[in-house]
């Protein structure tokens, strides 16, 4: 089995992705901050700070997947973009976890 390198086509389409991620997964965090302030839940915990700091990040992966998409060819820019956006993704996970062993 051979393995192709990726054209400048599959490059392309993967900052186009990090980029409609890392935004969808930024309107997901602004969401669940906001019901934690809505619900005013009883048990604290450092979930809304830790998906205020991965707001953060995921903003930032989407800009430089942005500027990565505009510039063409900037693999370090893309690179960065993906190690931020996974970065995110595990955030996330552990906000979950969070959230459910401390509603239960």
């Amino acid at each position: 089995m051979k393995f192709r390198s990726p054209s400048q086509k599959d490059k392309a389409e993967i900052s186009s992705h990090i980029f409609t991620g890392a935004i969808s997964m930024a309107g997901v965090s602004v969401t669940v901050i906001a019901l934690f302030r809505v619900l005013k839940m009883n048990t604290y915990t450092y979930a809304d700070e830790i998906l205020s700091f991965n707001l953060f990040i995921l903003l930032t992966s989407a800009f430089l997947a942005y500027t990565s998409l505009r510039q063409g060819r900037n693999k370090k820019l893309e690179l960065v973009a993906d190690i931020l956006f996974f970065l995110g993704m595990i955030l996330m996970l552990i906000v979950g976890i969070i959230i459910v062993y401390t509603s239960y």
